[in-house]
């Protein structure tokens, strides 16, 4: 299987021009060809593939005016035809938007798809030689790509691809369900205690610092190298609360996936809460960032991640009686059931419901809000339409024998 290592770079003067030279030339490859796909596109009705941009470019290369595509790897600049062709099939498949033209003065990057070696304390590539680097840990298989980036803060970054061994699934842990909220970052049941994890909110942390270095910002003449100096220390600010929210989330998912073998999680619209009164909150949290930590996580170690459908009422549904609470709304925090008169937390209930609902997708490979009749009937959907609202993860429990422990009691407890 493949996996992916990121680096720091630390080049030097003239491996820096070289860099900006490639970030350039490549830069230029996808905008001129953008320009002239979209050209021909309005033309003819047909734009232009990766075969026909290849063989264009090789005799744009020749031409004086050019010359200068020559400085650069030619690997890179297909592999940047090679990424434009993929941005317009994501585009048409509705996976993302239209291909944009890169600017240089924003985060830069180019991909190196071969002849890149690990030496020493170093990256080997093509045109550069040996760029020094901070490796934390040795990469023992072959080398697929390694894509070098460059910041708004002038860092450098590598991202190395390479070969592993195939995952042996032995891993055994708990089942877990974990809420996500706002007051509680996760709230997390493992079958038997309840535990908390409070957010940290870097954003509002480094509010007052962004503030006043926007201010700065906003004084300086446009144009200026002053104010090309300030944008780079507004940048730093937004670098640092990037990297504290992903620091954090990193470790919180590492704790989770260390002492668990499976983690249900709600399949939460990030991008529908961020349309709220609560985006700021909502953004500064990380949600989607958690799930996907978790998600690859677990699948190296040979665990599993479900995600239990968004529609699914967890919150409101009491996990003693199944008695469904339509009243309860987001200021409460705390309620009683009014059939079994159960004292409830919000999140601990929502945690309970999303790892039963867990057990019971992993037991029954189905998918949605389910009601488990009594005397051994059959499960029974009560929203049939739930299926086409949900991006759960599908597998069935036999394909996947790693599952041991509570997991395997889970499977035969329905």
């Amino acid at each position: 299987m493949l996996n992916s290592l990121k680096v720091r770079l630390y080049p030097n003067k003239e491996q820096q021009t070289a860099l900006a030279k490639s970030f350039g030339c490549c830069r230029f490859v996808w905008n001129y060809y953008l320009e002239k796909t979209n050209t021909q596109y309005r033309e003819t009705g047909k734009g232009l593939n990766y075969n026909e941009m290849s063989n264009d470019l090789t005799q744009l290369k020749k031409q004086p005016d050019y010359l200068f595509l020559q400085e650069a790897t030619a690997a890179t600049l297909q592999q940047s035809l090679k990424n434009l062709e993929a941005a317009f099939k994501n585009f048409f498949q509705k996976r993302a938007r239209f291909p944009k033209f890169k600017s240089k003065h924003k985060k830069q990057s180019i991909r190196y798809p071969e002849s890149c070696l690990i030496k020493g304390n170093g990256v080997k590539l093509p045109k550069l030689g040996v760029v020094k680097a901070r490796i934390p840990k040795a990469i023992s298989g072959k080398i697929k790509s390694v894509t070098v980036s460059k910041t708004s803060t002038d860092k450098y970054f590598a991202a190395i691809l390479f070969e592993t061994d195939d995952l042996i699934l032995n891993k055994t842990g708990k089942i877990s369900g974990i809420d996500l909220g706002l007051t509680s970052l996760v709230t997390i049941f493992d079958g038997e205690t309840y535990s908390k994890v409070d957010p940290i909110k870097p954003t509002r942390k480094y509010a007052k610092r962004l503030k006043r270095r926007q201010q700065a910002l906003s004084r300086k003449t446009k144009g200026s190298n002053n104010r090309k100096e300030q944008v780079k220390r507004v940048a730093k600010v937004h670098e640092k609360i990037a990297n504290t929210r992903q620091d954090f989330l990193h470790k919180l998912s590492r704790k989770l996936v260390d002492e668990n073998q499976v983690i249900v999680v709600e399949n939460l619209c990030v991008k529908g809460l961020a349309r709220t009164k609560l985006a700021k909150s909502v953004l500064d949290a990380g949600f989607g960032m958690l799930i996907n930590f978790l998600g690859y996580k677990l699948e190296r170690e040979g665990g599993k991640l479900i995600e239990v459908d968004r529609f699914f009422p967890s919150t409101k549904l009491c996990h003693c009686c199944q008695f469904k609470n339509n009243s309860l709304n987001l200021s409460v925090r705390e309620w009683v059931c009014p059939s079994c008169q159960t004292h409830h937390d919000r999140d601990e209930n929502a945690a309970h419901n999303i790892r039963e609902e867990g057990i019971r997708i992993l037991s029954t490979n189905t998918v949605g809000h389910t009601e488990i009749q009594a005397c051994g009937e059959d499960v029974r959907l009560v929203n049939a339409c739930i299926k086409k609202h949900s991006s759960v993860k599908q597998e069935s429990p036999v394909e996947r024998a790693s599952l041991t422990g509570e997991c395997q009691q889970a499977l035969f407890t329905f």
